[in-house]
């Protein structure tokens, strides 16, 4: 079978023998202008997809009218082009050449293809004679056009080692048939199905009330494992209730890092209008996290699909009568390799399974800068605590405060007043109750540390500029700017403060914000003795520390430095310092752990106007390759609601 441009090249030399065949015996073939002008008429009405005003020589205008919207009742509103190519005319009979093209979605490439149309001359002038392969060559009297996008295979999310985390998985749709439920019996029969798979009623209710009596309202759709859990006696009882598999892309389990690996979801029409044509209908697009982030390659692109297809009088396809003529096959999505790892993943949620409030578990590897796992608990509800939470360190930021004063040439042995309490420019600071008071007065600073003294960290305001603190927060990563694979905040801190507010921020308090996320850059950066970057992209040529290596040496160069670099010496030292906290301090419990060389910080932030003030709770810690930090926004002291979250993860991590 000759393609169009086949057809139409064969017919054009047809066209120029019978041309030349008049020619050659006086007969020539003349141009009409009004068979022209009829045929100019019936494209611009094809075009349109309005031809109820043409006349017809085979019948009026509005019952072809008819005719042409079934056949392109499932073209998919894609106006086509028509433009007339040319007339030939014999006496009072014509034929002309019709040029369609139509932009496809899907593809760049346009649907082109020629059709003839005869015309005939009568007293009212000059009429196209209609039939269905005016429209399209091959169409007979009882077959339409269907243009189709195909959806491609989405792109799955893997973990280290290629362990899957986000990919296609069977699913049922549970909702409500409306035609087999009576109108009276509507409204209850969307509460038991609302109470059965545990959404909310009252919404169930106005959208099954809203619906056509024809509608199938869609309730909730549910894993294999949930859907298998409910009750299906009850189920059954409920008029109307229907569920069909289908397939979703989904984490590997319920909730599994779930904002970290966002969600996929149907386009809105709202999605459809911004993409510019780059989505077609019944698209999924990835909303949040890493799916949204990294659309572009997870998504890949669909393709397009155009048949000749039988139809019956009520519009409806007639199956199995399919010829296709076009096809343009999908392009299937490129997988996203990370580095979280499963283990630890499902480790850091189970460890914030019984916390109300928000909270967070950021592990990252000092080593290479890969992220391990990014959870955040129920209390969260949904937000990205860990990545875009923004709240005040608190003690943890006494390590930054020491890598100022190791910079006026301290060292974890100088000796530090730690007064009970301590006042300066309009500022009263105290330690917290219950600090032990045989570490107040003259310590050690590897002490003032380990104890947390707020008062010995105060008093050095005076000696430690705010953009001292500042370049030394910068040193550790705070207020950095990193490109980890999905949205981040990675902390702020002023280069000038008032002096009140730069006594604050002198033991984490004041206008200084970070993010969970930051915090383990922070300690990672520790470990590392330089600054991490890190990254939830397996092989980023942009990860690890700033200096990674040779083969990595000018994409370090291009990523955000801090304006005074840390150095080996200065990471030791607070090494040593990190390191007392678990020796003798706020952490001994880590001295648990195998090997024993965990280092760490507790940190507890006031924020809030009651009296006494709420307060977050922190901790950060490493343990070999390891850098963690635990965060609950409404905690108890950082040793006594971080710490067993804590150790559950690092124990989790030494037996994975």
């Amino acid at each position: 079978m000759l393609d169009p441009l086949a057809r139409r090249t064969r017919r054009r030399t047809l066209v120029l023998g019978v041309v030349a065949a008049l020619s050659l015996s006086g007969c020539a073939a003349l141009q009409d202008d009004g068979a022209r002008s009829a045929a100019d008429d019936l494209a611009r009405g094809l075009h349109s997809e309005d031809v109820s005003g043409l006349a017809f020589s085979n019948g009026p205008g509005e019952e072809v009218q008819t005719e042409l919207e079934r056949i392109l009742r499932t073209t998919g509103g894609i106006e086509p082009d028509v433009t007339v190519t040319g007339t030939e005319v014999e006496g009072d009979t014509a034929r002309a050449e019709l040029s369609w093209r139509r932009d496809l979605p899907a593809t760049d490439e346009d649907w082109t293809y020629s059709t003839d149309v005869d015309l005939t001359r009568s007293d009212g002038g000059w009429r196209s004679t209609w039939q269905p392969s005016v429209v399209e060559p091959g169409l007979n009297g009882n077959e339409g056009l269907r243009i189709r996008t195909v959806q491609p295979e989405r792109g799955e999310i893997l973990g280290a080692n290629d362990v899957p985390l986000a990919m296609s998985q069977p699913v049922h749709r549970v909702g409500l048939d409306l035609r087999k439920v009576p109108a009276a019996q509507r409204a209850d029969a969307a509460t038991a199905l609302a109470k059965a798979v545990d959404i909310d009623a009252e919404t169930y209710r106005k959208a099954v009330a809203q619906a056509s009596d024809d509608a199938w309202v869609e309730a909730v759709t549910l894993r294999e494992e949930d859907f298998r859990a409910l009750d299906a006696a009850q189920m059954k009882k409920i008029p109307g209730m229907q569920a069909t598999e289908d397939t979703r892309v989904l984490g590997r389990s319920k909730g599994f890092a779930a904002e970290t690996l966002g969600s996929v979801v149907e386009a809105t029409a709202e999605d459809l209008e911004n993409s510019d044509g780059a989505l077609t209908r019944g698209a999924w697009i990835g909303r949040g996290g890493l799916q949204q982030e990294h659309e572009a390659s997870l998504r890949g692109a669909p393709g397009v699909v155009v048949d000749r297809v039988g139809t019956n009088p009520d519009g409806s396809l007639e199956p199995g009568q399919v010829h296709q003529l076009v096809a343009h096959a999908p392009r299937a999505g490129e997988d996203l390799h990370t580095t979280l790892d499963a283990t630890l993943q499902e480790a850091a949620q189970r460890a914030l399974e019984d916390v109300d409030s928000p909270s967070s578990v950021v592990l990252v590897r000092p080593s290479d800068g890969a992220v391990l796992a990014v959870a955040n608990g129920a209390g969260s509800k949904g937000y990205p605590t860990a990545t875009l939470g923004q709240y005040a360190p608190g003690s943890t930021f006494k390590i930054a405060t020491s890598l100022a004063m190791l910079r006026k040439g301290d060292s974890p042995d100088t000796t530090v007043d730690c007064p009970h309490t301590y006042a300066a420019e309009g500022t009263s600071v105290a330690n917290f109750s219950g600090y032990p008071q045989q570490f107040e007065g003259r310590v050690p600073l590897r002490q003032a540390i380990a104890h947390s003294c707020n008062t010995a960290f105060a008093a050095q305001h005076g000696r430690v500029s705010q953009q001292n603190l500042a370049e030394a927060a910068e040193s550790l990563g705070v207020g950095v700017d990193m490109t980890p694979g999905i949205p981040v905040f990675s902390g702020s801190i002023p280069s000038e403060e008032p002096a009140g507010e730069h006594v604050a921020a002198m033991f984490g308090q004041g206008r200084t914000l970070v993010s969970p996320f930051g915090m383990a850059r922070f300690v990672a950066s520790v470990q590392a003795g330089k600054l991490v970057q890190p990254t939830l992209l397996a092989g980023d040529e942009g990860a690890g520390s700033e200096s990674a290596g040779d083969d990595e040496a000018d994409d370090a160069a291009a990523a955000p430095a801090p304006r005074v670099p840390l150095t080996a010496g200065e990471s030791s030292g607070l090494h040593t310092l990190m390191r007392e906290v678990v020796a003798s301090g706020h952490l001994e419990d880590l001295g648990s752990l195998s090997p024993d060389t965990a280092v760490g910080k507790t940190g507890t932030a006031e924020y809030g106007n009651e009296d006494p003030p709420r307060t977050h709770s922190w901790v950060i810690a490493g343990h070999e390759d390891l850098a963690a930090a635990v965060f609950v926004e409404d905690g108890n002291l950082g040793s006594i609601t971080g710490t067993p979250i804590m150790l559950d993860v690092l124990r989790a991590a030494q037996g994975s």
